[in-house]
């Protein structure tokens, strides 16, 4: 009996395997999506998308004095009050949920589109906007890239940058 069991356990993952299942699409559908994780990391293994950002003040001459790249999703440190209580996490589970669906949306745009166009693009740059006002209170310009990383167990193997967005003046 516990043989009917097993094979049929096969069958059913080689259905899964083999049946593709369509994407969804749709206006609404696009707008509640934040609401739900892009679970494409279990996809593949490979590059994963990050969110760096830079701040500039500008000087009497014009020129822009820019700070160095940050990385905006830094780790946070493990306590043992966090298995019951832990908004700091979650809150930087959803801003990587965010840069998962920007990375997403400018994975799939045609050739030649503007990503300021898209609401992910204007919801990170909302995010960037707030981080770099807590980081730099003086700065005048900002702007961030989206790259893409390829970690191993100590380091980073390889980086690409996908987009750069133009710089930000602040009104």
């Amino acid at each position: 009996m516990t043989i009917y069991w097993v094979i049929g356990y096969f069958l059913v993952l080689v259905l899964t395997l083999l049946y593709k299942t369509p994407i969804v699409r749709g206006p609404w559908l696009f707008l509640l999506r934040s609401f739900f994780p892009n679970w494409k990391f279990f996809h593949a293994v490979g590059y994963v998308p990050h969110l760096y950002a830079r701040a500039a003040i500008a000087n009497a001459d014009g020129q822009l004095a820019w700070s160095d790249w940050t990385h905006l999703y830094p780790r946070t440190q493990q306590h043992f009050w966090y298995l019951f209580h832990n908004p700091v996490t979650n809150l930087g589970l959803a801003q990587q949920n965010l840069i998962d669906h920007f990375w997403a949306d400018l994975n799939d745009a045609p050739d030649g589109s503007d990503p300021r166009n898209f609401v992910s693009y204007q919801m990170v740059a909302h995010f960037v906007a707030g981080v770099l006002k807590a980081q730099h209170p003086t700065h005048t310009h900002s702007q961030f890239e989206m790259r893409m990383l390829l970690d191993n167990t100590t380091e980073t193997v390889h980086t690409h940058v996908m987009m750069t967005s133009p710089v930000a003046a602040l009104t």
